[in-house]
Formats: structure tokens, sequence, C-alpha cells
């Protein structure tokens, strides 16, 4: 049972005790395990290209897994690229969910195991019962460490059914709060440089490899068209430029937040491919199923109407307002062309484009 939880989930603090048995050399590693370097080395380059991992998972007692994950992560460290960073941290969100919704029989000592000694969180079995069933408890401020990231309503603390400080949990919403959880863990866990030991030169080529095939995922996904005009770019509100630094970062948007960008690009005229090219740095990235949402959001498809990017309101109800970070004072003043209620964020980029096509023309 040990071994497969381990092989389930490398990252778990059982497979770095696991990891301290076996006295691994960094330094050394091509030579000593040079299977499991070369496994490693693969699925990076097979995450960089397609955001997966691997869907069949070796839990015999000769599993390389925790091996392969923790040189997987030397590679990472060694690079410092958020980009695979994130890409890694949500390749093993969407593996550990797939893992807890499957293992039917384990799945309570996973459950149990993973939180409380990985994550530190206070989770029992559901013993109180009210109107709705309900498997599990929580405390809430380990709720609180995860479900923000959820903008959706049926996520907020409010709105949850609390007794005695725990939140009452179902199966299914402990596991997305379990697979959140894991890729902030991972992807957040990031080592300083100076910590970083020197590696020997059989690394080179892998990492020159590495580092080549994410350059050209960044020069591919990054938005040519939309960043190529500076004055487009300055005049973006701070809303859309935090959503915007996520995308760069190979972060995961919240649905809100893809919705809102979508919006807001599609009516500031930017093309369909155009905002393809944005989402196209998600770890959870379909181009089909994305082209389709963006083309609807255009009005290309469905009912054929455009939708107008969320006004200020609504951002601040899905916490998207982003009003500290502007470096005018249009957010704070809340007014634009002089005594303009400011509403949206169009109102906000068009007034900047204004301001800044007077100051050239001044200048």
């Amino acid at each position: 049972m040990e071994n497969i939880f381990i092989n389930f989930f490398p990252f778990a603090k059982e497979a770095a005790e696991h990891l301290k048995d076996l006295e691994i050399d960094i330094n050394t590693l091509p030579l000593d395990f040079p299977a499991s370097f070369k496994e490693a080395f693969e699925r990076l380059k097979n995450l960089i290209e397609s955001s997966n991992l691997p869907e069949e998972i070796d839990t015999s007692l000769t599993s390389s897994e925790v091996l392969v994950y923790a040189i997987m992560r030397v590679f990472i460290e060694l690079l410092d690229e958020d980009l695979l960073r994130n890409r890694f941290g949500e390749a093993f969100s969407k593996r550990t969910e797939k893992i807890l919704l499957s293992q039917s029989s384990q799945e309570k000592n996973f459950l149990i195991k993973l939180a409380l000694n990985t994550f530190n969180w206070q989770i029992k079995e559901e013993t109180y019962t009210g109107v709705r069933k309900f498997e599990w408890q929580m405390q809430f401020n380990n709720f609180l460490e995860v479900a923000p990231s959820f903008i959706a309503n049926d996520w907020k603390l409010i709105n949850q059914e609390m007794h005695d400080g725990c939140v009452s949990l179902t199966k299914a919403k402990l596991i997305r709060l379990l697979a959140e959880k894991t890729k902030l863990y991972i992807s957040k866990r990031k080592i300083s440089r100076e910590e970083i030991p020197e590696v020997s030169e059989s690394y080179n080529s892998y990492l020159s490899e590495l580092k080549s095939r994410v350059g050209v995922l960044r020069k591919n996904f990054q938005t040519q068209e939309v960043y190529s005009d500076e004055i487009m770019q300055t005049a973006y509100p701070p809303c859309i430029k935090f959503v915007l630094n996520k995308t760069e970062k190979g972060e995961n948007l919240a649905h809100s937040e893809r919705l809102f960008l979508t919006f807001f690009l599609l009516n500031i005229g930017t093309s369909i491919d155009e905002v393809m090219k944005i989402f196209a740095t998600q770890p959870d990235f379909k181009e089909e199923m994305t082209r389709y949402q963006v083309e609807f959001a255009a009005g290309k498809k469905g009912s054929g109407t455009k939708y107008k990017p969320f006004g200020c309101a609504k951002l601040i109800s899905f916490g998207l307002c982003k009003k500290e970070l502007d470096q005018t004072d249009l957010c704070l003043k809340g007014k634009v062309f002089i005594n303009k209620d400011l509403k949206n964020p169009i109102q906000y980029y068009r007034n900047r484009i204004y301001d800044l096509k007077k100051e050239r023309k001044l200048n």
C-alpha cells in the first residue's frame, strides 16, 4: 500500500522520506540512474509540448516514479522557468484528481494520508446529518487555503454548510480541493538560486534542449499583435494586466478570468487567432474546445451575439478588480474623460488610449 501511495503521489511527504533513504547525489544522477534520468527528461519534453503526464503509472516495488519526479523537479529548478513550473503543478493536479476519483477501494486512506501528512489539513469523515448529504469535514482555515482560487459562488465560505468550525464537503469537492492544493504545493515550491548546487557537465545538453523548447513555447504562445503596439499594452486596465500576467507565467485561469479576458480582448478588436495564442499558454489548453468558446463569445457561433466585457461591479464581485495596482488615478477616482463615471474596463482602456496619444503628440 505504501509503495502504491508514493508512486501515485511522488510529491507527498512519504515520497520525500523514501528519497532520503536512497542517499541520492544530484551530481551523479545521470550516471547512477540513467534510465530514470532519461525518463524524466522525456516527460518534461512531453509536458512542454502537450501539458500532459503519462496516463499509466507504475506502482510496482521496482517502480522509479518517485525518482523520476525528483529528477524532473531538479531540471525545473535548474531552468527556473515559471511557465514550466506551473505546467508541472497543473499536470500533477489533474493526475491527483483522476487517481482519487478512480481508487474507490483505497481512496479514503489516500485522502486522509495526503491531506494530513503532506498538506497538514485537518479532515475527518462527516458525522453531522443535515438537509444535504456530506461525507467529509474540513477545518475552515484549511478550506480557505484553496477555495478562493475558485471564483464561483459555490466555493465561497459564506455558501458552505459549517459546524464547529468545519466545512461540510462532498467527496467530489474534497478531491477537487486536494487537487488544487497539489497544484499550489508543487508550483509554489521554488528553491532560491543560492540553495541550488552546482551540477556536473552531464546535465548541460539536457538543460540546453529543455531551455530551447521552453523558449520556442514562449515565443509561439506570446501574443504578438496584441502586445506589438506599446500604446495598447500601456492602456490595459490593471484587472486585464493582472490576468494577462498570469497567462504569461503559464498559470491556469479561473473560468471567470477566461471569460473576462476573452470578452475584453474581442471588444477592443483583438482577432480570434490572437486570443487563441494567449490561451495556448494554459496548462489545460485544448485547441478545438477553446476555439469554439472564443468564436461563440465573438458571435461567430450559437446565437450570433457578441458578448460585452464584465463591468466593474461584476469584477468586484468576482474578486477581479485590481484598482490597487493602477498606476494612474482613473480607477481610484472612478472617473474617465474628466467627469464620467468609470463603470467598465473598456472605458478605462479608451481613456488611456486617448491620453497616451495626446501625450505623444505633445512630445
